[in-house]
């Protein structure tokens, strides 16, 4: 039995996931705002390199040229565009349907305001890609894929969406996917920190003073959440709980959990995260607004200081204005 599926957005994520259930025989429609992407994909298909190479003949139409109702919509735009995307889900979104977030960030409690909690359901991801060039993205390999509602249900959708969504990979639903959001985010901090170094991941984990101002980062972040009752997992062996500022240091714990992310960016092809890639290739804006800003803003309604957070972010904008360069000493001014 085939779904029908809307993506929103053509990129890294919806492209892999999109090819994938195209594969296995689902209906899948884009929405992609990149008018050059669009066409590139109208006149030559949707590629995927990398760790599959395929090329399908995809459905894909500008947001202003989607038409109808679909009970499944899978978002995946950069956080910072979630806001340009309720309009279109607002107007596609059938009464009794859902929005899938594929996002980093915790987009998913804006749209749960936006759209109701219940039509929304919750992902957390740590497969990738990055888009090539207008019809081609160049996909990483696997990773973690789990799914949740937003309210801890472990409802029949949100099951039948994970059967369907392992023509991909291995999906598991989760009763606490706020849980592993906030991992995310918590590793997200560490690696804004390794990409403003301008060096590979693994050689910035090397250097015990580097990795203690990346363990300072993921212990605020995770102070936030435990601030607001969120239990904070571990993700693919990396277990932010171990970095708790102000804890007797689990050294044992935290070079487990260093181990992993080497283990985890030994298995990729590539050692430098989107956030360098858009800092130092594209020229373009990261989500740091979605995702550590996202954190500071939440810091400060709970009264948790956060002050390498404050300084990361401030030199991440920077680098985005183009007023500093990313440097191997800029994670070691954070920490000063």
């Amino acid at each position: 039995m085939s779904d029908r599926f809307l993506i929103v957005g053509a990129g890294a994520i919806g492209a892999i996931t999109g090819v994938h259930l195209a594969r296995a025989g689902h209906d899948v429609v884009y929405a992609e705002a990149n008018q050059a992407h669009v066409d590139a994909v109208r006149n030559n298909g949707l590629r995927l390199s990398g760790a599959l190479e395929a090329t399908v003949q995809a459905d894909i139409a500008t947001p202003e040229e989607i038409a109808g109702k679909y009970d499944t919509v899978l978002l995946a735009v950069k956080a910072r565009h979630t806001n340009d995307t309720l309009p279109l889900l607002q107007r596609v979104l059938a009464p009794e349907g859902c929005v899938v977030s594929l996002q980093n960030g915790l987009e998913e409690y804006k749209l749960a305001d936006a759209l109701g909690k219940d039509r929304v359901i919750g992902a957390y991801l740590t497969f990738g890609g990055f888009y090539v060039e207008p019809g081609h993205v160049k996909y990483g390999g696997t990773g973690s894929f789990k799914l949740g509602e937003l309210d801890g249900r472990m409802s029949e959708r949100l099951a039948h969406l994970a059967r369907t969504l392992e023509v991909q990979q291995p999906v598991q639903a989760t009763s606490n996917i706020f849980g592993f959001l906030w991992a995310k985010m918590a590793l997200g901090a560490v690696y804004f920190g390794t990409a403003i170094t301008d060096l590979d991941v693994p050689d910035v984990y090397t250097d015990p003073e580097r990795r203690a101002v990346l363990a300072t980062l993921c212990g605020e972040t995770v102070a936030v959440a435990e601030k607001l009752g969120v239990s904070v997992e571990t993700t693919d062996g990396f277990d932010p709980k171990a970095f708790r500022l102000g804890s007797p240091v689990d050294s044992e714990a935290q070079q487990a959990s260093w181990d992993a992310q080497r283990r985890y960016w030994g298995g990729h092809d590539n050692a430098r995260t989107g956030i360098w890639r858009d800092l130092a290739l594209h020229k373009r804006p990261t989500e740091i607004d979605g995702l550590v800003d996202e954190v500071i803003r939440l810091a400060g309604n709970s009264n948790v200081p956060v002050p390498h957070l404050r300084r990361l972010s401030a030199v991440v904008h920077a680098i985005e204005r183009g007023e500093q360069e990313m440097s191997a000493g800029a994670l070691l001014g954070i920490g000063a």
